[in-house]
């Protein structure tokens, strides 16, 4: 077995192996005998899923962990010879549907607290066109100067080949307008609106390190904290703010509105909220 965590991360290939020695000792006792592939029935993947759920409690996310790691070791077996086929596993057990992890005012507002005290304007612009007009963190880096344009009360910028090569147009407010106009007196002379080091455009990879750098300043999470979940607090702002979900789709470059309405589900946090004294409707 100890092949099948050769191309895996020492912390990942841990985890599996510790999922799959639970596995084997659930078996055991359940079996009266040793865990071997061949012996392993979609029986056995129903019963191990009930045992992890309605006995042991956990959560849906760690039962469907485990049954992908027997999944994966399992077809590691075939492709050994030690089994012909796969037993039958269970479906999936259902996850609470949340919101997208966004960040709430406080947060945003510390987030840019820190942006503007570094004074950096290529920085304010890169954070302010995620925070406030939604772009993903690819569209953002392949924009030209060209793409930007900017008079004194309105603002836009065409993103041309957004995901799937979907064009679009998405209006910019107040706060992105005042970041590039900043950013545009200073910007090198290039091809790019936000050029990278070898003269080509600024990667997502680094787009993301200038995200997490002003996480870390405003005392936030950096792992909590991507150019993904700066566009989900636009989205996340604007439904809230009582906008139109096709309007907001329109923005996002969404093909289909069920990906929007993810935004539209509680979060963690307002779930609590919800149920704290004073807040009950009475």
């Amino acid at each position: 077995m100890t092949a099948l965590f050769w191309s895996l991360t020492p912390s990942t290939a841990r985890a599996y192996r510790q999922d799959l020695d639970d596995f084997g000792r659930w078996f055991e006792q359940t079996n009266g005998t040793r865990l071997e592939p061949n012996l392993v029935t979609s029986t056995d993947l129903r019963e191990y899923q009930h045992h992890l759920l309605a006995v042991r409690g956990l959560k849906p996310a760690t039962a469907n962990r485990r049954l992908s790691a027997i999944r994966a070791w399992l077809r590691w077996c075939r492709e050994q010879g030690a089994v012909d086929s796969l037993p039958r596993f269970p479906r999936r057990a259902s996850e609470p549907q949340r919101a997208p992890r966004a960040l709430g005012k406080v947060e945003a507002a510390r987030l840019e607290r820190a942006v503007e005290r570094e004074g950096n304007p290529r920085d304010a612009a890169l954070v302010a066109l995620m925070l406030h007009a939604g772009l993903r963190v690819g569209e953002l880096v392949r924009l030209r100067p060209s793409d930007v344009e900017l008079t004194e009360r309105k603002g836009r910028v065409v993103v041309r080949a957004g995901k799937g090569d979907k064009y679009r147009e998405v209006p910019l407010g107040p706060e992105v307008r005042r970041a590039l106009r900043e950013y545009l007196r200073v910007r090198p002379h290039g091809e790019w609106l936000f050029p990278g080091r070898d003269g080509g455009h600024l990667t997502p990879r680094a787009a993301e390190a200038v995200v997490k750098k002003y996480a870390y300043l405003a005392r936030l999470d950096p792992e909590e904290v991507t150019p993904h979940v700066l566009r989900h607090t636009f989205a996340t702002r604007l439904l809230r703010g009582g906008a139109d979900i096709v309007v907001v789709a329109h923005l996002l470059g969404h093909a289909r509105l069920d990906t929007t309405a993810r935004y539209t589900r509680p979060a963690w946090e307002d779930l609590v909220r919800a149920v704290e004294p004073g807040n009950a409707n009475l």
